[in-house]
């Protein structure tokens, strides 16, 4: 009987798996938010997306640095210490950007073992390669 229930319990989540964000219960737990982030870290950015990073291409050289980071290939959320590490930005201003960049839709957030952990959206993915096309192009001319 116990299974059963677990089963139809199973089965309730997973047809409103769209709505739930975060299921636990009987040893399983799912958070749908960072599995979201992880399908949609290795997509392609729609046709609406690079049209809209199209207008917002404007990057700082600092903002371009923190979005290579997070991109970095084996990892889809990364804390704010360990990009301000690798970049050089200080800590605090690598989460002034990060939040700027939020703002815009450029990364996004969640809540980590140890604290804030950050992610690129498609919409991001899209931005940085418009600015490193601009980049490539003022190298031409």
């Amino acid at each position: 009987m116990g299974l059963a229930i677990l089963a139809g319990a199973l089965g309730l989540a997973f047809s409103n798996i769209d709505k739930i964000s975060k299921f636990k219960g009987a040893g399983f737990e799912a958070e749908m938010n960072m599995v979201h982030t992880m399908l949609e870290n290795q997509t392609e950015p729609s046709i609406e997306q690079k049209e809209q990073a199209k207008a917002q291409a404007e990057l700082t050289h600092d903002e371009n640095c923190i979005l290579v980071c997070l991109q970095q290939a084996g990892y889809t959320w990364r804390y704010a210490k360990t990009i301000a590490s690798e970049t050089g930005i200080s800590q605090a201003q690598t989460g002034a950007y990060l939040h700027t960049l939020m703002a815009r839709g450029i990364t996004k957030n969640g809540k980590g073992t140890n604290g804030e952990i950050w992610s690129i959206t498609a919409l991001g993915k899209s931005v940085q390669q418009q600015y490193l096309s601009k980049i490539e192009q003022n190298k031409k001319t």
